[in-house]
C-alpha cells in the first residue's frame, strides 16, 4: 500500500511505496482561502475515497483527475487535487499555489500519477507536516 507525504516547508508532495522508498515527488501547496477553516493540520490521516470529476479541465476547481479525500477530524472534504492552472486567486497565485478551502493542491501531472498508482497500489494515508 502506498502513502502520501506533504511537506509544507518545501511545498512538496511525495508518493511513498510500502517499503518506504519515494516513487515520485511533486510541487504542492496548502495555501488557504481566508474563508476556509485554515490549513490542513499536521498529522497522519487515513484515505477515505477517490472522487473523479469527469470532463473537468486543468483550470477547473479540481483539475482533470478528481480528488483523493482523507479522514480529517472536524473537517469535511479534505483532499489532494490539482486545478486552477492559469487561473489567478486574489493574491495572483495560479496552479498548485492557487488557494483552496483547506486541501493540498498539486499539479495535473502529479494527480495523473497518483491515479495510476492508486489503481495498482492503493493510497492508504497522507502525512502532513
Amino acid at each position: 500500500m502506498s502513502t502520501l507525504q506533504f511537506d509544507r516547508g518545501p511545498e512538496r508532495l511525495s508518493l511513498i511505496a510500502q517499503n518506504g522508498s519515494t516513487l515520485a515527488t511533486f510541487d504542492a501547496a496548502n495555501n488557504v482561502d481566508s474563508r476556509s477553516k485554515g490549513i490542513w493540520p499536521d498529522g497522519r490521516y487515513q484515505f477515505s475515497f477517490y472522487n473523479v470529476h469527469p470532463g473537468d479541465l486543468p483550470n477547473s476547481a479540481y483539475g482533470s483527475h478528481g480528488i483523493f479525500i482523507f479522514e480529517v477530524p472536524n473537517r469535511e472534504g479534505m483532499g489532494v487535487h490539482s486545478g486552477r492552472e492559469g487561473v489567478p486567486d486574489g493574491h495572483g497565485n495560479t496552479g498548485f499555489k492557487h488557494c483552496t478551502m483547506g486541501c493540498v493542491r498539486t499539479t495535473d501531472d502529479a494527480m495523473a500519477q497518483l491515479v495510476r498508482t492508486h489503481a495498482v497500489d492503493p493510497i492508504v494515508s497522507i502525512t502532513v507536516s
